[in-house]
């Protein structure tokens, strides 16, 4: 397999663009780093002056950064209205990225992580960091060439992979595992036959798939164990 080691270098490079986050600017210092960085890499020669005004303010979610770099390009060389575009895509990109990565996506490799623990934790630890940063890093990577090349119309490729109904997606399957995580407690603690505590469990799974959206999935799985504990030192079940 061969390794196209610019787009590596522009990856490596764009996990260090929130470097000078700050409160004035927020992240528009590393923007203009970036598109620095690529003007010179792809040899567009946009004048040094046009680079940096873009150190004003810029905020949006860092996993979808280039993305946006790549429709600024696009739409500069188009002569299109790059700084138009700059401001919808980040702030579309900040709603669409928190609500992935964060909500749906982070709560996923959690509860996935947990069930490997009963039987490797080791596994578990690399599989979490896997499974997350998998698609942390294929959208950086791929992320400048699709903005590239769809510019103003990048929205296009997002709605082609239907990626607003990921995070639905997600929560259901984190739900389904929360309730394999209370099976596989049950299991360990070693009263697996009381039938209350299994209606129990299938009640915790279908509870986290009706409130998945309302409640933060992680805080369920918290609470789930703590109700079987208290069951089990209370009553002994």
């Amino acid at each position: 397999m061969v390794f196209d080691m610019k787009k590596i270098k522009r990856v490596l490079k764009s996990l260090f663009y929130q470097g000078n986050w700050n409160y004035e600017n927020m992240q528009g210092t590393g923007f203009a780093y970036m598109l620095e960085e690529i003007n010179k890499e792809e040899s567009f020669n946009i004048p040094d002056k046009v680079i940096k005004k873009e150190i004003n303010y810029f905020n949006t979610h860092p996993f979808l950064l280039m993305f946006v770099v790549g429709v600024w390009f696009r739409e500069f060389l188009d002569k299109g209205d790059p700084e138009q575009y700059k401001k919808i895509y980040s702030s579309a990109f900040g709603a669409l990225g928190d609500s992935f990565f964060w909500h749906a996506l982070r709560p996923a490799s959690f509860v996935i992580a947990v069930v490997l623990a009963f039987y490797n934790p080791l596994f578990a630890i690399i599989l979490y960091l896997f499974f997350f940063n998998f698609f942390h890093f294929f959208f950086l990577f791929r992320g400048f060439d699709i903005g590239f090349s769809y510019g103003k119309e990048t929205i296009q490729w997002f709605n082609k992979i239907l990626f607003n109904k990921w995070s639905s997606y997600f929560d259901i399957f984190t739900s389904f595992m929360l309730g394999i995580i209370i099976v596989l407690i049950i299991h360990k603690s070693g009263f697996e036959n009381n039938i209350t505590i299994y209606a129990l469990s299938f009640g915790f799974f279908l509870a986290g798939t009706i409130l998945a959206k309302k409640i933060d999935i992680i805080y369920s799985v918290v609470v789930a164990m703590l109700i079987v504990l208290i069951l089990k030192v209370s009553f002994g079940v």
